[in-house]
């Protein structure tokens, strides 16, 4: 996303800010760069369409492969074991996120999301290509790049021109992409499986990621700033203490997240089919994590929301200890995991924009990173966790995990003066 275009960058210069940084303030003094506090600058909005249809490939390039793990692993003949190994590294990837921010300052904002879609689109090309394991390892690192390089830039572009009394919306807004990825991609993707094969699902990601392309660059100026502007960023611990949490429950979700197909199939009996269309209550848990923090989070406080839903997420990994082989058990605890996990990571985003202050692009990267490692740590586990304890282990290590992270946010991470919530 644009970093301001050069205009933008020296007329900052100009009175003293730094470029990328607030511009007026609302009526609770916050940053109102993006237009008067009444609304949202025609900019914002064209940029918001563009990034929902690029979010859409984006996500759905992540999030493709998880119902169907077991069935790539049967195509490319290896194990769960092994792809699991293919989705850390995919994650490991995302720990370069704070070489994000460092290119956008020296080549502008829309450039590094517009190499993030490139990459995404041909990561997905090879997986679904790929003769080998080894081939299809190479796609997933392209599309593990590729997030980051997107959502790193995109964030710090609405966090340096929508004021925090409105951010939760706005980036609430973008975040529905991640269930709407979902959505677009796995039932489509469970269909075309079930009559071809497992190489087929890639070719939704394919298609929305392109036409995402295609939005940025004809919807979104070109930023390039005329001179690299360098900022920095101090490890305080509030900002520390945001890291962990975020760490901590992206590691219990990816643990979870890498081996829920292998438990749809293994203790409901499900095949890819009815996979696919068990993500649609999945899909619909999510919506409404997402569009309660779009529609309240700005609200109730992102702070309070964070933190309530680190209880909820608790409680829902909890549940899974009582599911057995229970569908509608199963559909009440995966429901409340997902919207706490939502919740959780939909209100993190603005928090963090406002923890970072001017730093914000670094300190999301470095979020992003530290997400990435989470996950890369929580694929390396599960499937060995898995296989010695079933989906009751897994939920004991993702409910300490979540609890932990709670404490750490209840007595470590401060609300922002300039809300409070």
């Amino acid at each position: 996303m644009p970093g301001g275009c050069g205009a933008d960058r020296v007329s900052s210069a100009r009175n003293g800010r730094p470029p990328g940084a607030a511009g007026p303030s609302g009526p609770d003094g916050t940053p109102d760069p993006g237009g008067t506090s009444a609304g949202l600058s025609r900019e914002v909005r064209l940029a918001l369409v563009a990034v929902v249809i690029a979010r859409l490939g984006i996500n759905g390039g992540i999030r493709v492969v998880f119902p169907f793990l077991p069935a790539i692993a049967r195509g490319l003949g290896t194990t769960l074991a092994v792809m699991g190994v293919l989705v850390a590294a995919r994650s490991l990837v995302g720990t370069m996120a704070p070489l994000a921010a460092s290119l956008g300052e020296r080549t502008g904002r829309r450039a590094v999301m517009l190499g993030g879609l490139a990459a995404t689109a041909i990561g997905s090309a090879v997986i679904g290509l790929a003769p080998s394991v080894v081939v299809a390892a190479v796609g997933f690192v392209l599309v593990g790049l590729g997030k980051p390089l997107f959502d790193v830039p995109m964030q710090g572009w609405f966090g340096a021109r929508v004021p925090y009394a409105k951010r939760g919306r706005v980036l609430g807004i973008t975040e529905l992409t991640w269930a709407g990825g979902l959505l677009a991609t796995v039932p489509l993707s469970g269909w075309l499986i079930s009559r071809t094969s497992w190489r087929i699902q890639f070719l939704p990601v394919i298609v929305l990621v392109v036409a995402g392309l295609l939005a940025v660059a004809v919807l979104m100026r070109n930023d390039r700033p005329p001179s690299r502007v360098r900022t920095t960023l101090a490890l305080t611990r509030p900002r520390v203490a945001m890291l962990a949490v975020v760490g901590l429950f992206s590691f219990a979700a990816e643990s979870l997240f890498v081996v829920y197909g292998a438990w749809l199939e293994a203790d409901l009996g499900f095949d890819v089919g009815a996979i696919g269309a068990f993500t649609v209550l999945v899909v619909a848990a999510e919506l409404t994590g997402e569009g309660g923090v779009a529609a309240l989070g700005d609200r109730i406080g992102l702070h309070r929301a964070v933190r309530v839903a680190l209880v909820v997420s608790t409680v829902a990994y909890l549940t899974l200890l009582t599911v057995g082989n229970s569908v509608p058990l199963a559909i009440l605890a995966v429901v409340i995991w997902f919207v706490g996990y939502e919740v959780s990571i939909v209100a993190s985003v603005p928090l963090v924009t406002e923890l970072g202050g001017e730093g914000r692009d670094r300190l999301l990267g470095l979020m992003v990173g530290v997400l990435a490692g989470g996950r890369a740590v929580g694929a390396l586990v599960a499937p060995q966790l898995f296989a010695l304890g079933g989906i009751g282990a897994m939920a004991v290590v993702s409910a300490v995990s979540v609890a932990i992270a709670a404490v750490l946010m209840a007595t470590l991470v401060p609300v922002p003066r300039r809300w409070v919530g």
